[in-house]
């Protein structure tokens, strides 16, 4: 489903990237395991065509990624990208309706991820009054409401508490059998190891 190939890339004088190469199988969870500065995230970035590889390509479905393909990926960057002072459910609607969701449906589609997290009380609340896992927990489901075929997750469990990384960890296996493809980061080999089919 999606292939890298021999990419490269040089920050002045860092080499960040020296040849990566992997394939992601459909329907699989694969591990990008390595130490903080590894190259993970510049991989994933050039992989979603937010930054350019110096050289190498990124394939999706056999084809050259191009920006129409962005519609059936999902992003969960390790950064907090949510807007502060608004409320969660405004929020996970904007981010819906950027996916071509009607509004209508991004609100039904958040509502069932809510409840589905334990979050369904917080709805109305504003995103900096939710604690870091409840927002990690946010920003993950803005990344679901248009149902992509591929999810991309940088570190996806900075910030969450043993509970709640087991409740992502089992949220992630759901979504596999429900036939989605995601790749993530992390320099943790225990959760690579229980999570992944390859690393």
């Amino acid at each position: 489903m999606l292939e890298v190939r021999d990419l490269r890339k040089t920050y002045a004088t860092t080499v960040a990237l020296d040849g990566a190469t992997f394939a992601v199988e459909r329907g699989e969870i694969f591990g990008l395991l390595g130490p903080n500065g590894a190259g993970k995230t510049t991989t994933i970035r050039i992989a979603l065509g937010i930054i350019e590889a110096d050289s190498g390509t990124v394939h999706f479905k056999g084809e050259l990624l191009t920006p129409e393909m962005k519609n059936v990926l999902a992003y969960l960057p390790e950064e907090r990208g949510l807007y502060r002072k608004s409320k969660v459910m405004d929020v996970l609607v904007y981010f819906g309706t950027l996916r071509g969701v009607q509004p209508k449906e991004a609100k039904n589609r958040a509502e069932t991820w809510l409840k589905r997290f334990e979050l369904s009380n917080y709805g109305n609340r504003k995103v900096d009054e939710l604690s870091k896992g409840m927002q990690q927990k946010v920003q993950f489901i803005s990344c679901l409401l248009h149902e992509p075929e591929l999810l991309i997750l940088d570190e996806p469990f900075s910030g969450l508490d043993p509970v709640n990384q087991i409740i992502m960890k089992d949220m992630m296996r759901d979504l596999k059998q429900a036939g989605k493809t995601i790749v993530f980061s992390t320099h943790q080999m225990e959760q690579a190891e229980k999570l992944c089919d390859r690393i």
